[in-house]
This record gives C-alpha cells, structure tokens and sequence, in this order.
C-alpha cells in the first residue's frame, strides 16, 4: 500500500528529502531492476523505503512519488514520515530539530499556496509577473519553501506568490556606520533612485526627529526585516545610532529569490537586494558586509571583459549591481543585517521583439501536465530548439571561464533566458557579489581583476577559498558545473526526456558538441579548457543537503558520474 501524506506538497517534500539522502549517499540503498521497472529500496536502521525509480544524469536517482511506501522493518506504514527518515541523518538533536522544523514550514507555505493561489497559464506573462508565477521553488532541495520566520501571513504579504507589494522602511544610521559604493554623490544618487518627492518626505521626517542629512545617511530596509529583527536590536544601540523614517516611495514585489524586489511602479527602475533574517533552502539570508561595496567593483570588471571579447559582447548580458550600501560590523548584532545592493533590471536590455524569463522556467510543468516551453519545442522541433538553447545559455558561460578565468554561479535563478517568440538569443547573468571566483594563475588579464585588499579589511591577508579567489582550477570547473549542469540544466534534460522523447544522453551530447564546437574555433582555449578536467568520467560536486544536516565532513562534496564523459575530449 503506498504511503498516505497529507498534501501534494508533503508528498513532494518526502521526494526530494529521499533523492537528497540517495544522491549525497547519506544512507545506504539497493537498485534492481525487474522487467521494465527499477526499483530502489533504501535502508534505514528502523524503516524501509520502497519506490520505484529512474535513473538520470550525473547519477541522480529520481522516485515516483506514486510510488514510495515507507514502513518501519516489520511491514507497518511508519506515521511522522519525515521525523523518522530525518531522525537517522545526525546525532545533533538541534540540527535534527532545525531541519524538521525547516521542512514543516516548506509544507505549511506550499499547502498555503496550494489552497490560496489560482495558477494561471504562465505561457506569455511578462518576466516581472513569471517571478511571481514561478512557485514551485528549487526541485532538488527538499526545504524549498523554508522561510524561517515566516507565518502564512507573513507569506501573503512578502512572498512572491502572492503578488502583494509593499512600500520600504526607511531609516537613518549615523555615518560613521554606513559604507557606501555609488556611482555618484549620495544626493544625486538617492533623488534619482527614489524620486525628489520620496527624498524630500524622507528629510522632513529625519528632520522631525532631531537628525541632519549632515550627520546621517538613509536607507531603506525590508519591511519584515525592520519589523522581526531590527526594531529588535534598537534598544542595544545609543539612542541616536539609529532613527526610523517608516515607509515611504515606489511599490516593489518579491521576486523568487524573496529578498530581491522588483520596483513596481516603475518595472523600468532598479531591483532592490535587502537582507532577510531567514533561511531559505540552505542559507541564512543575509548580505555579507564586505560583500556588498565589492558588488559594484565586480560587476564593473565582468562588463570590462565582455565588452572587449567580441563573442561575449554579442551572446551574454549582465544585469549589474551598480551600487551598494552597508551598516558596518561595528553596530551591534546587525552585522549583514541592514545592506542594500542596486541591480540594473534584466529588462531594460531587451530589443524590439525580445522577451525574457527566469531559466527555471525552463524545466517546469504547466497545470494541463504538459511543459513551459511545448510549444517552442513543437514550432521549432526538439533537436533545433535544444542546439540553440545549448548555444546560447551553456556556451558563453564555458567562455567566460575558459577565456577570461572567472567562474559564475550559474543557477536557474541567477540566470535569465532572452528570447523572441520561444527561439533561444541570449542570456542574462546576476548575482555576482556572492558567487563569483577565480583563479590568480588562470586569469587571462589578472591585471584588471579588482584590489580587493582596497575595497574591504576583511581581504587583507585572507586566504584562498574564503571569498572570490581560488586555491584550484578544480574548483572553478566544479561551481560551473553544479550550478549549471548537475542542479540546473540537468532539470531540463529529465524533463526533456519524460515529457517530449528527448534523450537525456542526446541532451548531453548536444551540450558536449557545442563546447568541442567552440573550442575548435577558437584554438588558444582548448589548451585552458583541459587544465577543468570536465571530461574526466567522475567529477566532485557539492552536497547541497549534507551541508544543511551538518555531518561531520571536511568538504561538503561528493563523487558523481560525469554525463559530459565521452571518449572525445572537451
């Protein structure tokens, strides 16, 4: 008898808490395969689960939800599902607690979507309107939803799914607190971004309560994050550290990412990155203080490189964080708590007939069963789209590293697809100041890379592989490839393959071609491209949930096959 949940969320929860545990090998299982069917058992030390399974790119194992049946090791159905399959990942009761709670709360916000929220057809919506229509979440980790903190009311009024906007807090911190990274004076800068009328009201009311624009600087603040965590700290600080100004200005709406916001009344300007005091999937929400002046430095350096490499200028944009302010360390227990970084929205890059959405779109299921993007696989043909798409959105990537030396966090939903009536053109890369890395000895112009020792004490005899700079070439080729291949694209590739007749093994074949296609055409990479490794049949990638469980490991990585492995060479 399969085994009962409680909603299609749970069910959903329990699927991808078992793939996690398979994947990253946290507990020991069996394949066998019987007629046409693979079956899996995985063996816990007081239940059993039962499923049936398809094996997919880079070894992952996927479960049929219809499927699982799990029992303790008598037969019985286990009630608590969840608490028994979690309570043999760690010894640490906190962290058992932590991640059954994290869990629960991805039910409770899902089950609330899933009752409160119509689903529209997502085919043509706008792009600001598919971050809000995109509520499914990340497919492989099982805390999607987790939003630590959050009540359902809470999830009404801030998440995306929701559609709500709201206003931003506002408030004024002493300069000696604040470091700022804009591309003008302050004055200029706010007047422009938040409108004469909003500049002015927010004066009068710094003014109201005894400060200066002489003595203290604005900012705004996530109106959950003022309300849950800094209105908190207020009374630890001297009375004039801080004074709050309230709401006030433009409406903006979350976008999938929660603390990015996009302005809506007027789409054209600014989103907006704000630290939230939650975790969702598996980081705690904030912005790093150093992080946030360096923002601006590194987008300036990437758009200096693909402006002056003929393919990157035609085939990859960035949306760039122009600008960033933070409330230093020094402020007690608001460190990484009050950041503000400014990124220029993916839209204003469009021509004429070009439309864009978020790549995660790409692997999604609409409500009548059949995929996002069926009808341009249809109207095109799966092997014509799928070249195009590969070219576009994998090449220019596997460029930048291969050419320049700089590696992206290249996930769905740092990445934007370009396109005109469903046909691949380019893609739009974001989220830079916390998921990009190089190596010294493998970039191609390390004169022009920022001097970080300049921008932020904290770089100042830091060592390799604590912020942007690398020990190993490895590494590089690893964040490529777990964000772009073994969590994203490899999204793509199963759906491809359930849903339209497209193999994944084509799939990656196609991806293969396209790079050995570039490289031959350009011959100075080929000799930097060996120097990844990524065509070595296994490769590392990281333990997503392993990190989050907290087992005892060094490095939070593990062997995968390579479905990029071929006898020919990248």
């Amino acid at each position: 008898m399969p085994q009962l949940v409680a909603s299609k969320t749970e069910k959903r929860v329990i699927k991808q808490l078992l793939e996690a545990i398979i994947f990253e090998k946290l507990l020991p299982y069996e394949l066998i395969k019987q007629d046409s069917k693979t079956l899996i058992t995985i063996l816990g030390n007081s239940f059993r689960v039962h499923s049936e399974a398809v094996q997919s790119s880079f070894g992952r194992i996927r479960l049929y939800d219809c499927s699982i049946e799990i029992t303790d090791l008598h037969g019985h159905q286990v009630s608590e599902p969840i608490k028994r399959i979690v309570s043999q990942l760690s010894n640490d009761q906190k962290i058992l607690d932590n991640l059954i709670e994290e869990l629960h709360q991805t039910i409770l916000l899902g089950d609330w979507n899933e009752k409160n929220l119509g689903q529209p057809c997502r085919r043509g919506l706008s792009y600001e309107n598919m971050e809000s229509a995109i509520v499914e979440g990340h497919l492989y980790h099982p805390c999607f939803k987790a939003r630590t903190g959050f009540s359902t009311y809470d999830h009404a009024l801030y998440g995306p799914e929701a559609r709500h906007s709201f206003q931003l807090w506002w408030v004024a911190i002493k300069r000696d607190y604040v470091r700022i990274a804009l591309p003008c004076s302050e004055e200029v800068f706010l007047r422009d971004e938040i409108g004469e009328k909003t500049y002015s009201l927010l004066l009068e009311r710094l003014n109201l309560a005894g400060g200066t624009i002489k003595n203290y600087m604005l900012f705004p603040v996530h109106p959950w994050q003022w309300k849950n965590k800094i209105q908190q700290e207020v009374q630890f600080l001297r009375s004039d550290d801080l004074i709050p100004l309230g709401l006030a200005g433009d409406f903006y709406r979350a976008t999938q990412s929660v603390r990015t916001l996009f302005n809506e009344t007027h789409p054209e300007k600014a989103h907006i990155k704000l630290p939230l005091n939650m975790v969702n999937t598996s980081s705690l929400r904030l912005i790093e203080p150093h992080s946030v002046c360096t923002a601006p430095k590194l987008s300036t350096w990437l758009a200096n490189l693909i402006e002056a490499d003929s393919y990157l200028n035609e085939n990859l944009a960035i949306s760039q964080e122009y600008a960033g302010m933070v409330a230093m360390e020094e402020l007690p227990n608001l460190s990484g708590h009050i950041a503000a970084i400014w990124r220029i929205s993916p839209t204003r890059s469009l021509m004429n007939l070009e439309s864009a959405v978020p790549m995660n779109a790409m692997s999604l299921l609409e409500e009548d069963g059949k995929p996002y993007i069926l009808p341009w696989v249809e109207h095109y043909g799966r092997k014509k789209w799928v070249e195009q798409f590969v070219k576009v959105t994998v090449v220019p990537v596997w460029h930048l590293l291969v050419s320049e030396g700089v590696a992206l966090e290249a996930h769905a939903q740092n990445m934007i697809l370009v396109h005109e009536e469903g046909w691949p053109k380019r893609v739009i890369l974001r989220d830079f100041h916390e998921s990009l890395e190089y190596v010294d000895d493998f970039l191609k112009q390390p004169e022009l890379a920022p001097n970080f020792a300049e921008l932020h004490p904290s770089y100042e005899h830091a060592p390799n592989d604590e912020y942007y700079w690398m020990s190993s070439v490895e590494g590089l080729r690893e964040l490529i490839m777990d964000t772009l291949f073994v969590f994203h694209l490899s999204e793509l590739s199963f759906l491809l393959s359930q849903h339209m007749g497209f193999a994944e093994k084509d799939f990656w074949k196609e991806v293969r071609n396209a790079i050995q296609t570039h490289l031959l055409h350009n011959p100075p990479l080929q000799e930097r491209s060996k120097q990844l490794g990524a065509d070595n049949k296994e490769i590392f990638t990281e333990s997503l949930f392993t990190r989050k469980v907290g087992m005892d490991k060094r490095e939070y990585r593990h062997p995968v096959y390579n479905s990029l492995f071929n006898e020919g060479k990248l």
